[in-house]
């Protein structure tokens, strides 16, 4: 037992010590801090963020309360030296998916997810978060901080300083873990950013090759397709790239897979076998030969149609079976636009529409690895008219019930009435004891009434025409005692 544990803890400390790890930076053309008369002389500006990871830990069940057991939003970076005409940027980018919000000091850009504020009266910017608590997946986030200045002292200076500095937002959902970065030990949080075109071929490739997967194991249904992210680092892949890097099966089969660069990260898409688990290899060559290489696994999930009402009504409940497979990465949702009303990670989803739902169009998804598996969508009906079932004789000639159907979410509302027409009936009344379930449909919206009608002359047939209407006012066809 004091064996698994200490093999427990290690693990937890390796975790942590692989996201803490500083992030190697590569120049980039498109950062809006260029300086093409810089030199590898220049001056840096030193950054020392106080913390390299912040994170949010969340807690939800399947019926979508949320509960945030801790929430770590701020962080202050320190520079040194002093500067004037300070400016200050952040990049960030969620890992898994690519996309990337810009933000800097002097605009509202991305206020609602991140800000950034410079004091230079202090020598210091913070960085303020909100973590997205409503989301239903752990989230890993990779923020670039990117500083530029003239150093006090140094007024006749033409060219800005520069200096960046990289730390890692996180927010655990369900204690399950988020895409990590892949970092490399060593790095550098601080780098000269300046015009990379006419710099020497040995100082341009000059730093560690690699490229990593975003995820390792990547699942989803047969015939679905699949995306995952390569990161390429030491490299820039629009110059410093032999080609496009190649792609191979090295077991299983592999469908349509096509690859493409997205800025800095390569893109590589695909279809799942039908079944079974291919690995895949990527290699990338950069133009002084060095070669990096990295595999993932594309898994083939089972899956079967999931179990969906035929009918759904405002103010029932209803029961949606979505069949997950048996794996981690599975979790079936339930939207009303795009808000999300109901979510199962396991078993069955379950929600109960309001009366204002009343004609709306839900929509249900089942993801697998993050993928729309499967996606249907529900109308939420009003109910139907009053129906009348049967008008039947009794042991009484001159006596007849008519046996009324009607539709609601609980026994006792929405009942019905009667109305004669025409004809030879008078004195109807509703019958007690008679109200039941019409039918064994769990949940039970259909209901039956029984109204009793006597004859009015005793020389006359015993005809009439009926008409039931329910307490929404909608009227069944008329019916005719011939």
């Amino acid at each position: 037992m004091a064996k698994a544990a200490k093999r427990r803890k290690s693990v937890e400390i390796y975790f942590v010590l692989y996201l803490v790890a500083l992030v190697l930076l590569m120049p980039d053309r498109d950062m809006g801090l260029r300086n093409a008369g810089a030199d590898a002389g220049q001056k840096l500006i030193e950054l020392y963020p106080e913390k390299i990871r912040l994170e949010c830990k969340i807690e939800r069940d399947s019926g979508g309360p949320i509960n945030v057991l801790s929430n770590d939003t701020i962080n202050t970076i320190r520079y040194s030296p002093a500067l004037s005409a300070m400016r200050v940027r952040a990049t960030i980018e969620d890992i898994e998916t690519g996309q990337i919000l810009s933000i800097d000091d002097s605009s509202s850009n991305g206020a609602q997810f991140a800000s950034l504020t410079a004091v230079p009266e202090r020598g210091i910017i913070t960085f303020a978060w909100r973590p997205p608590v409503t989301t239903m997946t752990s989230k890993t986030f990779r923020v670039t901080l990117q500083v530029s200045g003239i150093p006090q002292g140094d007024q006749t200076r033409s060219t800005p300083a520069l200096g960046s500095t990289q730390f890692v937002l996180t927010t655990v959902v369900n204690d399950q873990l988020p895409p990590q970065i892949v970092l490399l030990g060593g790095g550098t949080d601080t780098l000269i950013m300046r015009d990379t075109s006419a710099r020497q071929f040995g100082e341009q490739l000059s730093a560690e090759f690699w490229i990593e997967p975003s995820r390792p194991t990547i699942m989803a249904a047969a015939g679905r397709e699949w995306v995952t992210r390569v990161s390429v680092g030491g490299a820039d892949p629009s110059r410093d790239l032999i080609q496009l890097p190649s792609v191979r099966v090295v077991s299983g089969q592999m469908v349509d897979v096509i690859r493409y660069f997205e800025q800095r990260t390569l893109i590589i898409k695909g279809k799942a076998p039908l079944n079974g688990t291919s690995v895949v290899e990527v290699t990338a060559t950069r133009t002084d030969g060095k070669q990096a290489r990295a595999t993932f696994s594309v898994q083939t999930v089972v899956t079967a149609t999931p179990k969906i009402p035929d009918a759904v009504y405002a103010g029932v409940e209803f029961q949606i079976d979505p069949l997950l497979p048996s794996v981690e990465a599975a979790k079936a949702v339930l939207r009303d636009g795009d808000r999300e009303v109901a979510y199962a990670s396991n078993g069955m989803l379950r929600y109960k529409p309001s009366n204002v739902d009343t004609g709306k169009v839900l929509l249900f998804e089942r993801y697998i690895d993050n993928q729309v598996d499967y996606s249907e969508k529900i109308l939420v009906r009003s109910f139907p008219p009053p129906v009348v079932r049967e008008i039947r004789r009794g042991s009484d000639v001159n006596v007849k019930n008519v046996v009324v159907q009607f539709f609601a979410a609980e026994r006792g509302s929405n009942r019905p009435t009667l109305k004669i027409i025409d004809g030879n009936a008078v004195n109807l009344r509703r019958l007690s004891g008679f109200l039941r379930p019409a039918d064994n449909q769990r949940p039970t919206v259909s209901w039956i009434e029984v109204f009793e009608v006597s004859r009015k002359d005793q020389e006359r047939p015993f005809t009439f025409r009926v008409q039931a209407f329910d307490e929404r006012g909608r009227a069944s066809a008329v019916a005719a005692e011939d």
